[in-house]
This record gives structure tokens, C-alpha cells and sequence, in this order.
């Protein structure tokens, strides 16, 4: 009778041990999967300033006054290369505390051609704290539209938590060459929980080149729905909207699928 007994408490405590892990699942913090998300969505986004510009336009540069955190800019004419050194920053005056290290490579050798194409590689490279990995490559489809894709490029914060995953963008300078860059597109990754996820990134995201002037790297407008795999086939959306305050001051708002609404930028 004792060891009936012994095994039947031996069994609840197994089911009840099961049970609270399937709750750890269950129970998935919403803020902290969409300040993830946006985290993402900023990582790739931030560094677009200096993909988009051609290569004839990094050589007229007097100064790295006008790039994002002012970093040391080295030219190779011969090889069409320009590295972008943040752990030698110029003197900089500018006022958004974005932070970055490493470097930044920036490959033009088959910018010359029809159709001209252009990659970017991260090389020891973090933003915020979030080591980036990857290779992105640009095409020139018209004088004024860009397509990207990347497949993988891997984040990885500072507790370890790795996000990879891979995108298909289209840029425009457009009327907006000296104003700024209009984006759209879709990515798709799977995130630190191991779940997959998804963006979708309607053509309406505008990062102001001003803004990136002044390290101030949030879009003025646009929209972003993230979709986060629960299995079984079930998915969760988050919405994002970016809402113009003033001047480059924006409110990143995302609606959490279980209704809140929560501000992501301070």
C-alpha cells in the first residue's frame, strides 16, 4: 500500500512539474517578444544610410560629420571598398546616443554594370549591444529603386539570445534622394524562443536622411505587422505604427495581440 501510495505522489508531482513547464511556454511575455521584434526591426534599418549611398558619394564626402555616429572613413579606389570604422569615431556632434563598434564594408566592385549591385558586410559589428553577422547585397534596378536581400544575418544580444533570419526589401530614393529612404518588403527569421516569425513591411516606411544626420534612427511614418508562430499551425500578430511627434522625435507604438498597446522607444 505504501508504495501504491509512493507512486501515485511520485506521478502528481511529475504532472504537476509538467504542467508548470507548459505553462513557461504558454505563458509568453508579449512586451518583451515585441520590444525583440522592434529591436530587429531597428538592427537591420539602422545601418540603411550607409548601404544606399553609391560609392561617387562616399568619395565627395568632406567630412563624416554627415554619417550616423561620424565614424573613420577609409576609401579603396582601386578595389571600390569603404570601411567604416567605429571603433575610431571622429569627433561627433551629434545628438542621438545610438552606439555602435566595429566596422562596417562596404564592397561597390560590381556597382558598375547595368544592373549594379553592391554589398554590405558586418565585420566585428554591434548596435546597442547587438552583435550583427551577416552579408547584405543591393541591386540598382532604376536610378531611383533598390532591391535588398539577406540570408542570414544573425543578431546576437549581450545574454546570448540569438535571432537569425533573412529578408526581401525594396528601397526608394526617389523624390526623397536628399530627404530620405522609402522601405518595404518582408523578412522572415526565427527568434530566440525558437519560434518562427514573419514582418510585413508595406511601402510606406520613410527613415528622414536629416534624422540619420543626426543618429536618430527611428522611421517618421510607416506601419510593420509581425506574426509569431505558437504551434499547431497558430499565430499571434503585433502591430506596429510609427507616429511622427516632432521634428525626428517619433512614438513607436505596437497594438499586442491580446489588445494593449505599448510604447517601445523611450
Amino acid at each position: 500500500m505504501k508504495r501504491i501510495n509512493f507512486l501515485l505522489i511520485s506521478l502528481f508531482v511529475l504532472l504537476t512539474s509538467c504542467q508548470e513547464d507548459a505553462d513557461k511556454v504558454i505563458r509568453t511575455d508579449l512586451p518583451a517578444e515585441a520590444a525583440q521584434l522592434f529591436n530587429i526591426s531597428e538592427g537591420w534599418s539602422e545601418s540603411l544610410y550607409f548601404a544606399l549611398l553609391t560609392f561617387e558619394e562616399y568619395q565627395a564626402l568632406e567630412s563624416t560629420s554627415s554619417l550616423p555616429g561620424c565614424p573613420n572613413l577609409i576609401i579603396e579606389n582601386d578595389t571600390r571598398k569603404v570601411f567604416l570604422d567605429f571603433d575610431n569615431e571622429n569627433e561627433c556632434l551629434q545628438t542621438g546616443t545610438k552606439k555602435r563598434s566595429g566596422k562596417l564594408i562596404i564592397e561597390f566592385s560590381l556597382s558598375g554594370g547595368i544592373t549594379p549591385t553592391w554589398i554590405l558586410e558586418y565585420e566585428n559589428y554591434s548596435f546597442n549591444g547587438i552583435s550583427m553577422r551577416g552579408i547584405r547585397t543591393f541591386r540598382r534596378n532604376s536610378p531611383n529603386d533598390i532591391t535588398e536581400n539577406f540570408d542570414p544575418i544573425t543578431f546576437k544580444t549581450t545574454k546570448d539570445l540569438t535571432t537569425v533570419f533573412s529578408g526581401n526589401l525594396t528601397h526608394s530614393r526617389g523624390l526623397s534622394n536628399s530627404i530620405g529612404i522609402i522601405s518595404g518588403g518582408n523578412i522572415t527569421g526565427i527568434n530566440p524562443a525558437g519560434r518562427e516569425f514573419s514582418v510585413e513591411i508595406p511601402n510606406d516606411r520613410l527613415m528622414l536622411s536629416t534624422c540619420f544626420q543626426n543618429n536618430e534612427l527611428i522611421p517618421v511614418t510607416g506601419t510593420e505587422i509581425w506574426e509569431i508562430s505558437r504551434g499547431s499551425n497558430k499565430k499571434v500578430t503585433h502591430q506596429l505604427k510609427y507616429e511622427l511627434i516632432d521634428s525626428c522625435k517619433v512614438a513607436a507604438n505596437v497594438l499586442l495581440p491580446d489588445g494593449r498597446q505599448l510604447l517601445l522607444n523611450p
